[in-house]
């Protein structure tokens, strides 16, 4: 991890992470050094951090919060790839409010179009709800949350807001 001030040297400005196996993975992030520390990454693809719900602030992983949503994203090449792959050949079971409801092998998926124009994918678990998206271009986000939020879609919204707001770039 690499910190970076301001170049008024009033203070701090962002943190970085760089791959060491792949050549251009970067993740910038626009958070405090204390909070840049909290993001756990390990030097490959992937990178993870939790947020509170619906405070925004990063919070350490084994931090118990009532809301945490957490996060894992992989920069990824959008050339030949198909977000949808696992829904290729299947056929919503019902449309409800734009969110399409997909039965895969007896498991609920949802499909959706977030505020940003850039599908959605729901899949619900027992006690969690975990879905993905692409964010900007070449950005896969995980990201899993209570099931007692069932707004598929401001969970989305939220989940937009904090990527706007803690992602540098």
């Amino acid at each position: 991890m690499k910190i970076y001030s301001s170049q008024e040297g009033g203070g701090f400005a962002w943190c970085e992470f760089a791959s060491e196996k792949r050549y251009g993975v970067v993740y910038r992030f626009n958070l405090t050094q204390e909070d840049c520390r909290r993001v756990i990454y390990n030097g490959g693809d992937g990178i993870r951090f939790t947020v509170e719900y619906p405070g925004m602030a990063v919070v350490d992983d084994e931090k118990k919060i009532k809301f945490p949503v957490y996060f894992y994203m992989e920069k990824i090449s959008m050339e030949g790839f198909d977000a949808n792959r696992h829904l290729s050949g299947e056929r919503p079971i019902s449309v409800e409010g734009g969110v399409e409801t997909y039965d895969v092998g007896g498991f609920r998926k949802r499909k959706f179009t977030g505020g940003d124009g850039v599908s959605v994918y729901v899949s619900d678990f027992t006690n969690t709800v975990r879905a993905n998206r692409i964010y900007k271009s070449g950005l896969w986000v995980f990201y899993q949350y209570p099931k007692e939020f069932t707004d598929v879609r401001a969970v989305d919204d939220f989940v937009l807001d904090a990527l706007g707001k803690v992602m540098f770039e």
